[in-house]
This record gives C-alpha cells, sequence and structure tokens, in this order.
C-alpha cells in the first residue's frame, strides 16, 4: 500500500473540519484558531519533537497536547486529539494550510504570488489587484510581492493554480528557443 503524502493528509483532514464547520457558521473562528496554534508550532519548533518523541511518557505528552487545546473550540480540539491519536501529529501545519485553502475560496480570497524585477508600489498593486479580482472572480486579492531582478522586467503571477507569465527573460527565451528549433 502507497504511502500517503502530508499533502493527501492534509486535505482530507481539512475538508472533513471545513465540512463540519461551515454549517456551524465557524470557518473564519476555526481558521483562526488552527493560525494560532499554528504559530505555537512555527514558534517552537522543538513542540513536534516532543509530541512525537518515543522517549517522552505518554502521559507528559497528553497534557502538552491539552494545554495547546486551552481555549479551543470543540472541533478543534478533537482535530488536536484525532490527528495525535492517529500519529498524524506531524501533518498538523499541512492540515491548516489546506484549511485556509478552502476558507479562502470559500470566502472568494485569492493569494497571487506576484513576481517583479523591482517592487511595486502602493498604485500599481492596487490597480494589479483590480485586475486580478475582476479575473479570477475574487472578492480580495493578497498580494505576495517577490522581487527577482533576473526576470529583467515585467510580471509573472501565480494563482489558484495557474501562472501568468509575462516576463521579459521569459519572452527571450521563447524566442531563443524558436530560433535554435
Amino acid at each position: 500500500m502507497a504511502k500517503l503524502t502530508s499533502t493527501t493528509i492534509g486535505k482530507r483532514y481539512a475538508k472533513a473540519l471545513f465540512e463540519l464547520t461551515e454549517p456551524e457558521g465557524t470557518i473564519d473562528a476555526t481558521l483562526a484558531e488552527l493560525m494560532s496554534i499554528g504559530s505555537v508550532f512555527s514558534e517552537n519548533p522543538d513542540l513536534m519533537s516532543v509530541l512525537t518523541s518515543v522517549n517522552i511518557p505518554e502521559p507528559d505528552k497528553q497534557a502538552l497536547l491539552k494545554s495547546l487545546e486551552q481555549g479551543a473550540s470543540t472541533f478543534v480540539q478533537r482535530l488536536l486529539d484525532l490527528v495525535y491519536e492517529n500519529r498524524r501529529i506531524t501533518d498538523l501545519p499541512m492540515i491548516i494550510k489546506q484549511y485556509k485553502v478552502l476558507v479562502d475560496r470559500h470566502n472568494q480570497v485569492v493569494t497571487a504570488k506576484v513576481t517583479t524585477a523591482i517592487p511595486l508600489d502602493d498604485a500599481q498593486t492596487a490597480r494589479l489587484s483590480d485586475k486580478l479580482k475582476t479575473l479570477f472572480k475574487a472578492k480580495q486579492i493578497v498580494i505576495e510581492n517577490n522581487v527577482d531582478p533576473n526576470i529583467i522586467g515585467g510580471v509573472k503571477i501565480e494563482a489558484n493554480d495557474r501562472v501568468l507569465d509575462g516576463t521579459i527573460s521569459t519572452k527571450l527565451a521563447n524566442i531563443r528557443q524558436s530560433i535554435t528549433d
């Protein structure tokens, strides 16, 4: 039997959690809780090692897990218990990431990774955001501007599993390829 990837596991748990929280109207609150828990893991890199260690007694790990669940909703508490019991706690960051994808899709929020040769100013960011809202039929666009002088000029946009590449470096590469063919 093939081993499931972290992404596959993340999508399954996230979908199940989303299907539970959406009818309750708590998807945004649940996402906030998950992001907070994700931050705890990010800020304490040894935490995951402690929860997966065979050298640490089970009652100590359970107590640590319960402290993470403090103040969390029932759904988030059950999720943490379930992933821990199923030995999937190391997949928790991917579960959180995939849940955010589902919430963003539901809220019509699109995150666009925009690569340019120089940083975008506020006016350019606003114009690009407006164009992307129309293109992706989104209510909100979150632009992550990455600067890469190697693209020479133009813009490359990655969003919703699509890549729009209008960079000069790509155009030159295409011309070079057509000349050599």
